[in-house]
């Protein structure tokens, strides 16, 4: 039954004469006065403090009760904003005159509970017989206490239930999120797989919350895989014992509850999912680029090559280093194809994205384990690399050539064959120092010999693919690696210097012609005395290319006019122009002697 609040102060107040009446069987008195005291005693009274709470295990929090004699703390149903007595719905909790703090109440009826729902927590007397609780309404036992002013001392309370709040989601790198948590005490969030008949079952992993609101909860389940479409329930446990250790079911930290109702809700896993824009292009390097990888959760992206029956991808082998994608959209994604796995134009390969899980950071797909499997694939085509150049018969400077501008869609190689007198070239070998080109045009490129040239002959200038282990050149005709893109024959010539045996006019000697491959110097040698160059007795400035009649004053140096006469042998030497100061410096500012394979350009003549 319900009794309203002031039919309940009626009740309290009849007990109360109740037991007024008994003790009037020991006492005599005369007095009507005292007699008169003794039909209204003096009430007991205290006090109460408790607050709207979220609860554990169906127990209640009294932060204080202050008594002024023993009794007891109940909890009463609510009914439309008033107690129902004289039913409680907890164990009666004895209390002590005194003050009192943090008493917990287990509650017992869960039949009026509800998450928001209202109870009222009341002070009792404790008489009659001494730790019983008796009161029933109408025995006059253990009525409910009162304040100095008369007022029942309870409270209504709101009891808000322990809470879990997780959504469906993809496994992501072994781990899930549970959204929130509400706990009233230190605890466990569990999470458990279905045991086949969509209840929880075993425990896949666990991690601790703390009493209060916990958001963002992120939970290992180890090494579980997940396709899509799995139940997982994650379950609220107490910490009890206090150890930071996980204990269920053989030490503690038993299930959480509110009623009957252990704290469990469920989500279904999502599959991992992702999308691939690529494009068919040239490998640069041995790297090739994607343009989007979109994917929902962690996940890597590897490259297959096609099967032996071409209709599909070989796997589980890859061909590339792994890449690992973060959760999103990942742009201008680069991957690196395993130097021994050489991409010929025509070649199709399967660009693959997989799940992350197992060993996070570890590739670990090997088709039978369920770890990294895959998501989606694209298939594209590898194209020709691709490159051109200009290069022209030339004058060789220092020996090396200059191949005037190449362009190359990828990094690249340019070297020199020799010709093979057929038409064609020598290969594999070279007779050049490999150069390195990156993709894009580069102008003016010298390339320097590695073996002695002839005046005249025909090289063959080639363009080669950088693949296999980048930057070093390892063309040999049957690894796959570094194959020519495009070649070209040019012919070359050695610099020259032509003069005749002539007589000195006014200090002047006449060089008949200079083949030069770059700006320079003719520079006249005397006589060493021993039949070679020795000092420098004249020079002037030639220019690239053919230079007729050069004209060159023989009186500098240690020579005076008139010193140079019939008999005398002279040394016309070639020198390059370096640095480009207009100045002759050799031996002290650069301008040294140019060469042809190892010889310096230079002849002799004879004066008349």
């Amino acid at each position: 039954m319900m009794i309203k609040k002031q039919n309940l102060k009626a009740l309290m107040r009849s007990s109360f004469i109740a037991i007024a009446a008994s003790s009037l069987l020991f006492t005599a008195c005369n007095n009507e006065d005292e007699e008169e005291e003794m039909m209204e005693p003096d009430m007991p009274t205290g006090m109460l403090t408790v607050s709207d709470q979220l609860i554990s295990q169906n127990t209640i929090n009294v932060s204080n009760v202050n008594l002024d004699q023993d009794g007891w703390i109940v909890v009463h149903a609510n009914e439309e904003g008033e107690p129902v007595v004289p039913d409680i719905i907890s164990e009666p909790v004895f209390v002590e005159a005194g003050e009192s703090s943090d008493i917990e109440v287990p509650l017992n009826d869960f039949s009026s509970l509800s998450d928001g729902g209202s109870v009222w927590v009341m002070l009792h007397t404790d008489d009659g017989e001494e730790g019983t609780y008796e009161f029933d309404g109408a025995n006059g036992l253990d009525a409910p206490i009162t304040t100095e002013d008369g007022d029942i001392v309870m409270n209504e309370i709101s009891l808000t239930a322990p809470s879990i709040t997780a959504s469906n989601q993809v496994v992501n790198e072994n781990m899930v999120a549970i959204e929130e948590v509400n706990a009233a005490v230190d605890g466990w969030i569990v999470i458990h797989e279905d045991d086949g008949d969509g209840n929880p079952g075993p425990v896949l992993g666990q991690t601790f919350v703390e009493a209060g609101s916990n958001s963002d909860i992120m939970i290992d389940l180890g090494d579980a895989t997940f396709s899509g479409g799995e139940m997982l329930f994650p379950m609220l446990h107490i910490e009890s014992p206090a150890d930071g250790e996980y204990g269920f079911p053989d030490n503690g930290d038993g299930p959480e509850v509110f009623g009957e109702d252990v704290v469990v809700v469920g989500f279904e896993t999502e599959a991992p999912s992702g999308s691939i824009t690529a494009e068919d292009q040239i490998v640069q390097g041995n790297t090739i680029t994607v343009a989007e990888l979109t994917v929902n959760a962690t996940a890597w992206v590897v490259v297959h090559a096609s099967n032996e029956a071409g209709d599909g991808s070989q796997v589980p082998d890859i061909i590339s280093t792994p890449v690992q994608l973060e959760e999103g959209t990942n742009t201008d994604v680069e991957i690196e194809i395993n130097s021994d796995n050489p991409l010929n134009g025509g070649d199709e390969i399967y660009i693959m994205i997989h799940t992350e899980n197992g060993i996070i950071g570890e590739y670990e797909f090997d088709g039978a384990n369920g770890f990294d499997g895959p998501i989606t694939t694209q298939a594209i085509t590898i194209e020709a690399p691709a490159g051109e150049f200009t290069a022209s018969n030339q004058t060789v400077s220092q020996n090396k050539v200059i191949v005037e501008s190449i362009s190359v869609s990828q990094p690249s190689w340019v070297v020199v064959h020799r010709d093979n007198g057929e038409g064609s070239f020598v290969a594999p070998d070279i007779i050049s120092e490999p150069v390195s080109l990156e993709a894009g045009t580069t102008e003016n490129v010298e390339i320097s010999f590695t073996e002695e040239l002839a005046d005249g002959e025909t090289l063959w200038i080639m363009l080669h693919n950088d693949n296999g282990t980048v930057g070093s050149y390892e063309f040999d005709g049957a690894n796959g690696f570094d194959g020519p893109i495009i070649f070209d024959s040019i012919e070359i010539t050695a610099p020259s210097v032509t003069a005749e045996d002539q007589a000195v006019s006014e200090d002047m000697v006449t060089i008949s012609e200079v083949n030069a491959a770059v700006d320079g110097w003719i520079v006249i040698h005397e006589d060493s005395g021993e039949g070679a160059p020795g000092p420098v007795i004249g020079q002037t400035f030639v220019e690239a290319g053919t230079n007729t009649d050069v004209m060159v004053d023989v009186s500098a140096g240690s020579v005076t006019a008139g010193d140079v006469t019939a008999g005398d042998v002279l040394f016309p030497m070639l020198h390059v122009e370096d640095p480009v100061d207009g100045e002759y410096g050799f031996p002290d500012n650069g301008d040294g002697p140019e060469i042809f394979n190892e010889d310096v350009i230079v002849i002799s003549f004879t004066v008349l």
